[in-house]
């Protein structure tokens, strides 16, 4: 199974994007279907696909949202002081699996299941 995200799923939860920014959409698509099952090989097994993609989305619209991984570390309006770094989290502009993404892909751990017919041992 391959998950991919398309132009209108980002819009769906961002807002209508520019011809440059969809041309980008499906590259983006498939390195971040590989980052995901580099993370988490049984993915598909594990997690449900739409919540797959939404995960995906997220990590597309983190690049969309800031192609120059520019981080303000402070602003002044009055003054027009503007001082700028490059995030270290994504200053090589590439995309990665984050920690709300592996939240999201993390299957749910399973309860052991305990029946009238489990004896504990012990006294």
């Amino acid at each position: 199974m391959l998950v991919s995200v398309e132009q209108t799923d980002i819009e769906k939860v961002w807002r209508p994007l520019t011809a440059a920014e969809a041309s980008v959409v499906p590259g983006l698509s498939g390195s971040a279907w590989i980052r995901v099952l580099a993370a988490f090989p049984h993915v598909e097994e594990q997690v449900a696909p739409e919540v797959i993609k939404d995960a995906m989305v997220s990590m597309i619209l983190r690049v969309l949202k800031n192609p120059d991984s520019v981080r303000i570390l402070s602003e002044s309006i009055d003054d027009h002081t503007d001082s700028r770094t490059l995030d270290s989290a994504i200053s090589t502009g590439e995309l990665y699996v984050g920690p709300n993404e592996v939240a999201l892909l993390t299957p749910a751990p399973v309860a052991p299941l305990y029946g009238m017919y489990v004896m504990g041992l012990g006294g």
